[in-house]
């Protein structure tokens, strides 16, 4: 059998899937959706009659998107799909969706929605919702039907939200700033919403300003108001020395993923950035990097220089979090001369053993350094974001228990299970199920009342033959 060529060892298992242990004790399993999609017996059996053994070797969340989507986008040509659709700069194809001179982009700016010819419904134009259409096209190619659940799922969510950034990015009330005004981007007066950040308002934004190089990135809507932030580390060194300008994890209102997008595509349009910390799964990695093209940089060891002392301020870290104070350098990485973590909300290395100002994780029942809310059984939870890819699924930007999901009977995307959401989703009396949409509804409606005259005139025929034959 062939070897997943990801890892070759116990060793190097470890560090890609293994459990990592953060600076407060948590622990929690690094990159599961890459490890499901290794694992999938049916993408071995895709990769055999291919001869695509390369899919194995997939070693980061950046780079199985990449490969997927040219490997997808291969499998549309590959299978003989007839018509052309273009997404993102992507050529895709299928033998039912088309797209026209508008690329995909709704006539009447829709953000979040696909315009497409659809050539199974007399050749109409229709729009649909970016990552069902998405879903659609991965489903009529090999590689597509061979994925994981999971994994399709995420590339969908990762889809939409890259289409609604491609969509929404010339809007003119995005506005971005790169200067040194920290304060205002970890300010909730200057902030629109909850930012989802344990250091604002803590005024710790000056270690920024003292301890390293860097800059302050944000996007401002028409009122001036700060809707997204992240911090650009302007000197960061790799093992060969190697300078690199690379951004932040990034915040936003409300935890919105669009608008972080927003504001990488953004800074990758001004020529401000070399890489950016990777967006939505395993975003909590120290080493999730990727550049600008979205090749993934976790293979890199980086470092900057960091001027801290034992009682100096300290902004929370969440990339260059192992410090060596001999050398007034902070890596990504657990270097063997590193004595301090720089992952502690309290604002110095001095208070870090006795803070006790900590967010609650109510899913674990403990303290944390960042939180999300979540949804179990309608109701919602706290969950600390370095574990919450553990014990919930993103869906729509929120994270759900799998309990609180369940699938689309028309479509078969995801959606809100009808035991704890019922008045969120589309009921038909008809067919007595739960739909996504109002479109699914109205379409399962249309098939029952069609299976439904067939039965009827089947039945009819039946009974006809049956007469005939009597009478003969």
């Amino acid at each position: 059998m062939y070897r997943i060529k990801a890892f070759s060892n116990a060793q190097e298992f470890q560090e890609l899937f293994g459990i990592q242990e953060h600076g407060n004790g948590i622990k929690s399993r690094r990159n599961k959706i890459l490890l499901s999609f290794l694992k999938s017996k049916s993408v071995w059996e895709w990769c055999r009659e291919n001869d695509h053994w390369e899919l194995l070797e997939i070693k980061s969340m950046a780079q199985l998107k990449k490969v997927l989507t040219e490997t997808i986008a291969y499998d549309c040509v590959n299978y003989g799909l007839r018509y052309v659709v273009k997404l993102n700069g992507t050529t895709f194809r299928s033998n039912v969706y088309e797209t026209d001179s508008y690329n995909g982009i709704p006539e009447d700016g829709t953000v979040g929605f696909v315009r497409y010819i659809n050539h199974s419904n007399n050749s109409g134009v229709f729009k649909m919702r970016a990552g069902k259409f998405y879903s659609k096209i991965i489903n009529e190619t090999p590689i597509g039907q061979a994925l994981p659940t999971q994994v399709k799922t995420w590339l969908c969510e990762e889809f939409a939200a890259d289409w609604n950034v491609f969509c929404a990015g010339t809007l003119p009330e995005f506005t971005l700033h790169v200067d040194e005004d920290f304060e205002s981007i970890y300010s909730s007066g200057d902030c629109k919403g909850d930012f989802c950040s344990c250091m604002v308002d803590k005024g710790y934004h000056c270690f920024y300003e003292d301890s390293v190089e860097s800059k302050a990135a944000y996007l401002t809507n028409s009122d001036d108001t700060v809707i997204a932030r992240c911090v650009i580390f302007s000197e960061v060194f790799d093992e060969d020395d190697k300078v690199w300008r690379l951004a932040e994890r990034q915040y936003a209102t409300d935890g919105n993923e669009i608008l972080k997008r927003a504001l990488v595509d953004a800074l990758i349009k001004a020529k401000e950035i070399d890489g950016y910390k990777q967006i939505g799964a395993g975003c909590g990695d120290a080493r999730s990097f990727v550049d600008v093209q979205g090749n993934s940089l976790s293979d890199k060891k980086f470092y900057v220089k960091c001027i801290l002392e034992y009682d100096s301020t300290l902004s929370y870290q969440d990339s260059f979090k192992y410090f060596c104070m001999t050398d007034q350098k902070a890596y990504n990485y657990p270097n063997p001369t590193y004595g301090y973590l720089l992952d502690t909300t309290c604002g110095s290395l001095e208070c870090a053993e006795s803070d006790d100002d900590r967010p609650y994780d109510s899913w674990h029942d403990r303290d944390a350094d960042e939180v999300y809310t979540v949804f179990y059984h309608g109701g919602t939870e706290t969950c600390d974001v370095e574990d919450v890819d553990e014990d919930f699924e993103l869906y729509e930007n929120e994270y759900y228990h799998p309990d609180d999901l369940d699938y689309c009977p028309n479509c078969e995307e995801r959606m809100l299970s009808p035991k704890y959401y019922d008045d969120s989703l589309f009921y038909s009396t008809l067919t007595e199920k739960y739909y996504c949409c109002e479109t699914c509804r109205e379409e399962a409606e249309r098939k029952y009342k069609e299976e439904q005259e067939r039965e009827t005139s089947q039945a009819l025929e039946e009974a006809v033959g049956e007469e005939a034959l009597i009478a003969v």
